[in-house]
C-alpha cells in the first residue's frame, strides 16, 4: 500500500467501517462489548504513563494519540478492532513515530526523487480481512 497517497488512507479508513450505519455495539455480544470498553478506557488512563519523552518532545498528546489509533472505534468492523487492540501495547506505543518499513522506505524514495509503486491496493488488503466471519475474528 502507498501509505503515502491520500486516497489510499481514505480507502483503508472507509474499508474498516462496518456497513449502514452499524455500531460495533450492535453486532458485539453484550458482555465482550463491555469489556473492549473497559480495556480501551485503561489503555487510555495508561498512555500518558507509556509515551516516552521524545514523543513528547516531538508534540504528542496522549489524548492526540489515542485518537489517532483507536479513534472511532465502535464504528469499526471487529476484525479492525481486534487488530487495533492488539496494537495498543505499552511496547507498540513507546515505538509510535517511528515510522513503519513501508513508510520509511517511501519517504527516504520521495527524499531522493526516485520513483515508486505499490505492491497492492486498498482492496485487496480490506476484502480478505472484512470476509472473515465472527468466529474466525
Amino acid at each position: 500500500l502507498d501509505l503515502t497517497d491520500p486516497y489510499t488512507i481514505s480507502g483503508l479508513a472507509s474499508c474498516q467501517m462496518l456497513p449502514h450505519g452499524e455500531n460495533l455495539q450492535d453486532v458485539l455480544p453484550r458482555e465482550l462489548y463491555r469489556r473492549l470498553k473497559r480495556h480501551l478506557d485503561y489503555i487510555k488512563l495508561m498512555l500518558p504513563h507509556w509515551m516516552t519523552p521524545d514523543q513528547r518532545g516531538k508534540g504528542l498528546y496522549a489524548d492526540y494519540l489515542f485518537n489517532a489509533i483507536a479513534g472511532n472505534w465502535e464504528r469499526k468492523r471487529p476484525v479492525w478492532v481486534m487488530l487495533m487492540v492488539n496494537s495498543l501495547t505499552e511496547t507498540d506505543i513507546r515505538s509510535r513515530g517511528v515510522p513503519v518499513l513501508d513508510l520509511y522506505l517511501a519517504q527516504e524514495a520521495e527524499r531522493m526523487k526516485k520513483t515508486t509503486g505499490a505492491v497492492e491496493r486498498v482492496e485487496e488488503q480490506c476484502h480478505p480481512l472484512n470476509g472473515l466471519n465472527f468466529s474466525q475474528v
